[in-house]
């Protein structure tokens, strides 16, 4: 019977050590992380990578500047920040999908984005747009848009 409670209390141990480590018996390691990133062309740079930095800062309903300048092919970060009190995001259409309402967009149009920023926050993202042309910015955030907040992307 001491035998069996030994046993018992030996396996408890295995089973609550072995739970405590990972798989290479080094319980120190951290997982993977593998950082998304933005669909606007395959070669999406992070923005450590990218030569050219442009910033917008969102108000309510604006944003400044509300005009801006990248040259094609080449990477560009932007520095997005929300100096309003709600949530805004900064989205860039594909060339020749300009709307004029907010009914006529459709996220298929979406050529690439900073997702929402909540208000007095910011994140920098990087891109590269191969095509020259003038890109459609707009806040895809229900009735902004409607409310003036829109822009233009130069690609030279």
């Amino acid at each position: 019977m001491r035998s069996s409670k030994v046993l018992l209390v030996t396996l408890a141990t295995v089973v609550v050590l072995g739970a405590c480590s990972d798989s290479d018996g080094d319980a120190t390691s951290t997982p993977e992380v593998t950082p998304a990133t933005p669909e606007a062309t395959a070669d999406a740079p992070t923005s450590e990578t990218a030569a050219v930095s442009i910033e917008a800062e969102a108000h309510e309903w604006d944003y400044t500047p509300d005009a801006w300048t990248v040259t094609a092919g080449e990477a560009f970060s932007i520095e997005f920040i929300n100096d309003g009190g709600v949530e805004h995001d900064w989205t860039v259409l594909k060339l020749d999908e300009d709307i004029e309402k907010a009914a006529e967009f459709e996220e298929s149009m979406v050529l690439l984005e900073v997702e929402e920023v909540p208000g007095q926050e910011s994140r920098t993202e990087a891109f590269t747009i191969d095509e020259p042309g003038t890109y459609q910015v707009i806040c895809t955030i229900s009735g902004h848009f409607n409310s003036g907040m829109a822009g233009t992307l130069t690609v030279e």
